[in-house]
């Protein structure tokens, strides 16, 4: 009983301190909206590449999107101009940013968006936004992006992580305070042998991008990061739709005239069980039901069996053969869409 007094009584001073120290260091005011800030910072390289180019046809998506159609062979299958926003690590929620804030923004608009993606992921805002993808995300975002930090984080939060976020500066500051206890292990030791900073990043990168200690390791990772998109409130259509960006992209689309064609692209990540689940098929039928009522071009290569297994380099991506494969396919279909 002592020894759990003295702990509340360590964790209440620590509470306090904090709460007075971290927003008087960081300058932020407590209570706080809940959801990370985002910085006065707002890429909008696209518009002026969208002007100098003037391109008929815009395609965005992922790494599959870069791995999986040539857009030069694409314009010249098609006869039209066509440039590529392929940006690995991205997903629905930097899509929608990038399509609100760069391409509605530029003074010429593509007649065609293609948006190319993988199952589950239009409805899936949180997907891809935390850690490193979030700086990514942050690059392209305004100041004030309510309906980001609504959906993309405030949504998948619980009642105690949100009022945690709101009250609780020691909570905000974790990242930090994590990020400078992971500094002072991995520089501290390396110092004292005089291996500064730089020669310590070299080393680590030397050992883990070229020794290739497990070569697993990051199939395993890129299959456990995939398996968010195919848990059940994933595959709940109905249920994600409201939360996703995905209406908002495609009433964006509609109030600047550009004409929006999604394309679900073939992967081999899922599990066979799930991809033949009633669920999935569920969803993938609601989602070709709503884009149908809402007079929006969808082409389904998610299971199009001339994209053998022979045409992937790993269970996401194309290799070269798949990727011509697979730029003729959308070319003789977008041939008999666009005019």
């Amino acid at each position: 009983m002592r020894f759990f007094l003295k702990f509340s009584l360590i964790l209440s001073i620590i509470l306090a301190a904090s709460s007075i120290m971290i927003p008087r260091s960081s300058g932020m005011e407590f209570p706080r909206e809940a959801g990370p800030s985002l910085d006065k910072q707002m890429r909008q390289n696209y518009i002026d590449i969208l002007v100098e180019q003037e391109p008929e046809i815009v395609l965005m998506g992922d790494s599959t999107l870069v791995n999986g159609v040539d857009a030069d062979l694409l314009a010249q299958l098609t006869d039209k101009s066509v440039y590529s926003i392929g940006i690995p690590g991205s997903a629905s929620a930097l899509w929608y940013l990038i399509l609100k804030n760069n391409i509605a923004e530029s003074p010429y608009k593509p007649k065609y968006l293609l948006i190319l993606f993988r199952d589950s992921m239009l409805t899936a805002p949180g997907y891809r936004v935390h850690g490193s993808y979030f700086d990514l995300v942050d690059e392209y975002a305004a100041r004030r992006e309510p309906e980001l930090i609504q959906y993309s984080f405030v949504n998948l939060m619980n009642p105690l992580e949100i009022v945690a976020e709101r009250y609780f500066p020691l909570y905000i500051a974790r990242a930090g305070i994590r990020g400078s206890i992971d500094s002072s292990i991995r520089y501290f030791a390396p110092q004292l042998a005089g291996c500064d900073r730089n020669c310590t990043d070299y080393a680590m990168g030397d050992i883990f991008s070229g020794a290739d200690l497990e070569p697993n390791a990051l199939v395993d990772a890129v299959a456990a990061a995939e398996s968010y998109l195919y848990t059940p409130d994933q595959l709940d259509f109905d249920s994600q739709l409201a939360r996703s960006y995905l209406p908002m992209m495609i009433e964006i689309a509609a109030e600047n005239n550009i004409q929006m064609i999604f394309v679900r692209i073939k992967v081999e990540s899922a599990d066979s069980r799930i991809t033949n689940s009633p669920e999935f098929k569920g969803y993938i039928n609601s989602l070709g039901d709503y884009l149908a009522n809402k007079k929006v071009q969808y082409l389904d290569h998610g299971s199009d069996p001339r994209l053998t297994h022979d045409l992937f380099r790993d269970s996401i991506h194309l290799n070269e053969r798949g990727q011509a494969v697979f730029t003729q396919l959308l070319s003789d279909e977008l041939k008999n869409m666009i005019k």
